[in-house]
């Protein structure tokens, strides 16, 4: 028997090592196989991957995942991002590809991301003010257009990447926030995304913020514009800015509802790149609790590299904005002026701390509506209710209707009555589903809306 196992053995390693070289090797090399398959790395491994399409993916903790799309325009393809920045070690990342390929746009509902769209004018509330939206009505690229007038389809997926369109004369905003925080606790984190770089009018711009969880707001927004209620308590804003007629970001530390302005290049983005509708460059915040840079480092271009004061907090909400401040006015607005869609992909945060959100069946609630929304899950413990409203004596009922209780307002700079706010409240554990009520304001009716249950 010491004998049979003796010759049998080797010659079943060099049949296996055979099997694999003839008929498994080949396959993983194909680029015509197609399948999953799963790989161990050691510690200092190294692994490239070749897609002819879109390589995108999701990495978590200690395990991640690639796909190779079934291919899109190759000049929609995003900026390859430099080996120097790829992440920060350890921890956990965050990534969002956007992967999709529908024959028409497809509004972007995921369970995984807020998603709160902000019209500012009466009129507005119900149905936007039309706005032609780039991608075809079969998702073909820009020039093509397609029409969008409802809240639902100023997000959408189009091509295996992202887009906000909206337009507003009085005020408008969609922000869009995962359920990660960026965590800075153990030292330096990334946010990082992909954007188109092409402006059709200075009155439309994104921006990014960045909140302690008790502290953020649906509907942050800076003190001096129009609308809303101001900044977080705590926070740190970067804007898309004009000067010289160039594109530049910005970028505040708000502290206890104090806003300060770090120093910033003026230097525009058009002096190094040519803005395209098409093409998707990498922006990159990096951030410690006493230092903060902002840049494209695919051009190797911070606008921002400065120590701070030390924070406070090392663990922030991420919230993603697109703003539109009447981008057809001539005062201002640039050469071209029309509204703008911007075209987002490849979102990653790195490290992360997850946490729940819950969005509610219906979008809002007024007194033409039904009182009550339902959530996919009942609220966790220690879990907040969260949503935009107006009106006065905005009230909410978590047994149905049997008792009520006043709305909470988050802590915010302003509380105009003329302003959607934002709410933020405890919820029982066990509830799914929220009843609410109100009194009319002085021009118009109560309304709430973009609810949701958040969890850590």
């Amino acid at each position: 028997m010491k004998f049979l196992r003796s010759n049998i053995w080797p010659g079943a390693l060099l049949f296996a090592a055979a099997l694999l070289v003839t008929f498994i090797l080949p396959l993983a090399t194909s680029e015509s196989w197609a399948g999953q398959q799963s790989i161990s790395l050691a510690p200092g491994d190294a692994l490239t991957v070749n897609c002819p399409t879109n390589l995108g993916g999701q990495i978590q903790g200690q395990q991640g995942t690639l796909n190779c799309g079934p291919g899109s325009s190759p000049s929609a393809t995003a900026a390859p991002i430099p080996t120097a920045s790829a992440g920060v070690p350890g921890g956990r990342t965050f990534t969002e590809t956007f992967d999709g390929q529908p024959n028409n746009p497809q509004p972007w509902k995921p369970a995984s991301w807020d998603v709160t769209v902000h019209s500012r004018d009466i009129a507005t509330w119900d149905q936007l003010e039309p706005i032609h939206a780039m991608h075809g009505s079969d998702c073909s690229p820009a020039p093509n257009m397609h029409m969008i007038t409802s809240y639902d389809d100023t997000v959408f997926l189009c091509r295996d990447h992202l887009m906000t369109a909206i337009k507003a004369e009085g005020y408008g905003v969609i922000y869009l926030t995962p359920n990660q925080m960026v965590d800075f606790s153990a030292g330096e984190a990334v946010v990082r995304f992909d954007l188109t770089t092409l402006r059709t009018s200075q009155r439309d711009w994104v921006d990014l913020w960045i909140s302690p969880y008790q502290d953020q707001l649906q509907l942050p927004l800076e003190d001096w514009l129009p609308d809303l209620s101001g900044e977080p308590r705590n926070a740190i804003h970067v804007r898309m800015d004009t000067a010289n007629n160039g594109t530049m970001f910005k970028v505040f530390v708000v502290k206890d509802f104090a806003v300060t302005e770090l120093k910033s290049s003026a230097t525009g983005y058009e002096s190094f790149l040519a803005p395209d509708a098409k093409r998707r460059d990498t922006f990159e915040l990096r951030i410690t609790r006493n230092h903060l840079r902002f840049g494209m480092p695919g051009y190797n271009f911070s606008w921002v590299d400065t120590n701070i004061a030390d924070l406070g907090w090392a663990r922030g909400v991420v919230q993603f904005g697109h703003h539109s401040y009447n981008p057809s006015k001539s005062d201002g607005c640039g050469p071209v002026c029309q509204p703008n869609t911007w075209h987002w992909d490849n979102i990653s945060i790195s490290p992360t701390q997850p946490f729940t959100i819950l969005r509610a069946d219906r979008r809002t609630v007024d007194p033409g509506t039904p009182p009550g929304v339902s959530f996919a899950a009942p609220a966790p413990a220690n879990a907040s209710l969260r949503f935009a409203g107006i009106g006065t004596k905005i009230e909410v009922s978590f047994d149905g209707g049997k008792t009520w209780r006043a709305a909470v307002l988050q802590a915010q700079k302003r509380q105009d009555e003329d302003h959607f706010k934002s709410y933020w409240m405890p919820i029982p554990a066990g509830v799914n589903s929220v009843q609410f009520r109100g009194a009319n304001w002085w021009g118009g009716k109560w309304q709430v809306r973009d609810l949701s249950i958040w969890a850590q």
